[in-house]
C-alpha cells in the first residue's frame, strides 16, 4: 500500500468515525486528530475527499419532528482558511446549527420528504453534501364516541341512472361520472351514446377505450382505439400512441413499436413521451442501441420529468455492460432527483458488478433509507453479498 493510498484510507476511516460522535465530540477529536499529525507537505488540499456524507440520528420524521444532521470534515494542519457551513431545507426549517458542523433540524407541517443540503466552503473550493429525509403524517388517537343515533334522511337522493333524452346528454354524463370515478357508469354512459350516434362518434369510441385501457381491459380498449383511427379521431396520434401503451402492457411489442412510430410521424405532441414509451418498448426486445437512441432523444426533447429518459438509459447501458455511461446517466439522475432510489440502486448494481464494493455499499445504504419496502430488501441481500466476499 503506498502512503498516499494508507494516507486516503486513514482518513475514511476518521470520517466515518466522527459520522457516529456527537457535534462537540466532533470537534474536540478533529482537534486532537490535527494536533497528532506531522506538518505536511505543500500538496493541494481537497475538501471534497475530506468532507464526509451527512448522518442524519433519524430520517423517518413525523410532521414537525425534529432531529440532530452532522458531516464529518478532516481539516487541513496549519492552515488559516475557516471552513464556511451553510445549511438549507427544501421545506422544513434549520433551528439551530447554522454555520456550524451540526444542526438540528425541524420537519415541515406536509407529509413527503425533504432534501437538506450542506455547502462547505474552503477557500475557493466549494462542495456539496445531501441527505432525504421521509416525513409522516401525525399519529392521530380516535377517542372513544358514543353510538350514534340513527338519522332517517330527509331528502331521497336524486337517481343517476335515469334515461336521458339523446347521445349528447349521455356523453356529456359520461364525462361528469369520470371526473367523480364512476367508471363503470362512464364505460356505461359511452356505449349508449355510441348507441345512439353520437356525433363525432370517433370521440365516443376513443374515450370509452382510454376507460377500458385504465381499467386494464386491454382487449377491449384495442378495439375501441383501432375504431377511433378508422373515423379519423382528431388528433389521430392520440389513439395510435395509446394504443401503443396498451400493446406495450400485453406483451405485443411489435405492433407496440409500430403504433409509437406512426403517432411520432403524426407529431404527437409532447413527442418526448413517445421516444421514452418507444424506447422502452425496444428495450424490452433487447434492441439495446435503439433504445438508448429513443431516449437520448427524448432527453434532447426536455422529457418532463428528465430523470425518467437518463434513469431508463442507464438501464439500457448497463444491459449492454456499458458501465461508465450507465454510472453517468444513473448519477445524472440523482442530481436532478436526489431522492431517486432506483438510480441509487441501479447504480451500486454496477458498482457491485465492476467491484468497486465500497461505492456499491455507499448506494446500497441510501436505497435503505429511501426506496420502498422491495427497493430495501434488494439493497441489503447486496450488501449481505458483499461483506460475505
Amino acid at each position: 500500500m503506498t502512503v498516499q493510498t494508507k494516507r486516503s484510507f486513514w482518513q475514511v476511516v476518521l470520517i466515518l468515525g466522527l459520522a457516529l460522535l456527537g457535534c462537540n465530540s466532533i470537534q474536540s477529536y478533529v482537534d486532537s486528530y490535527v494536533a497528532a499529525q506531522p506538518t505536511p507537505t505543500a500538496t493541494p488540499f481537497s475538501v471534497d475527499e475530506n468532507v464526509s456524507e451527512l448522518f442524519v440520528s433519524n430520517a423517518q420524521l413525523t410532521v414537525e419532528e425534529t432531529t440532530d444532521i452532522q458531516v464529518g470534515i478532516v481539516q487541513i494542519v496549519g492552515s488559516n482558511i475557516p471552513i464556511q457551513y451553510q445549511w438549507s431545507a427544501s421545506k422544513g426549517i434549520i433551528v439551530d446549527g447554522q454555520n456550524t458542523c451540526c444542526i438540528t433540524y425541524q420537519a415541515p407541517a406536509d407529509p413527503g420528504s425533504d432534501q437538506i443540503t450542506l455547502n462547505v466552503t474552503y477557500g475557493d473550493q466549494v462542495i456539496q453534501r445531501v441527505a432525504v429525509v421521509q416525513i409522516a403524517g401525525p399519529v392521530v388517537t380516535v377517542e372513544p364516541t358514543p353510538t350514534p343515533t340513527l338519522v332517517v334522511p330527509t331528502v331521497t337522493p336524486e337517481p343517476t341512472d335515469v334515461p336521458l333524452e339523446d347521445a349528447a346528454a349521455y356523453f356529456a354524463r359520461a364525462e361528469d361520472r369520470y371526473t367523480r370515478r364512476d367508471l363503470d357508469g362512464t364505460l356505461a354512459d359511452y356505449s349508449k351514446a355510441i348507441e345512439m350516434g353520437y356525433d363525432p362518434i370517433a370521440d365516443a369510441y376513443y374515450n370509452r377505450g382510454y376507460i377500458y385501457y385504465i381499467e386494464q381491459e386491454y382487449d377491449l380498449a384495442i378495439e375501441d382505439f383501432a375504431k377511433a383511427i378508422e373515423l379519423n379521431y382528431d388528433p389521430l396520434s392520440l389513439p395510435y400512441y395509446n394504443r401503443a401503451n396498451t400493446y406495450f402492457y400485453t406483451g405485443k411489442n411489435e405492433e407496440a413499436i409500430a403504433d409509437y412510430t406512426r403517432a411520432i410521424d403524426l407529431e404527437y405532441d409532447p413527442l418526448a413521451y413517445i421516444y421514452n414509451s418507444r424506447g422502452l418498448t425496444y428495450r424490452k426486445i433487447g434492441e439495446y442501441d435503439l433504445a438508448i437512441a429513443d431516449y437520448t432523444k427524448a432527453i434532447e426533447l426536455e422529457h418532463s420529468p428528465l430523470s425518467w429518459p437518463y434513469y431508463n438509459r442507464a438501464n439500457a447501458f448497463a444491459d449492454k455492460e456499458s458501465y461508465d455511461q450507465a454510472i453517468a446517466d444513473y448519477t445524472e439522475v440523482i442530481n436532478i432527483d436526489p431522492a431517486n432510489a432506483g438510480a441509487y440502486l441501479g447504480r451500486g448494481l454496477v458498482y457491485k458488478t465492476i467491484g468497486e464494493s465500497a461505492l456499491a455499499k455507499l448506494d446500497f445504504n441510501e436505497v435503505l433509507i429511501l426506496g420502498d419496502e422491495l427497493q430495501k430488501k434488494e439493497a441489503d441481500t447486496y450488501i449481505q453479498e458483499l461483506e460475505a466476499q
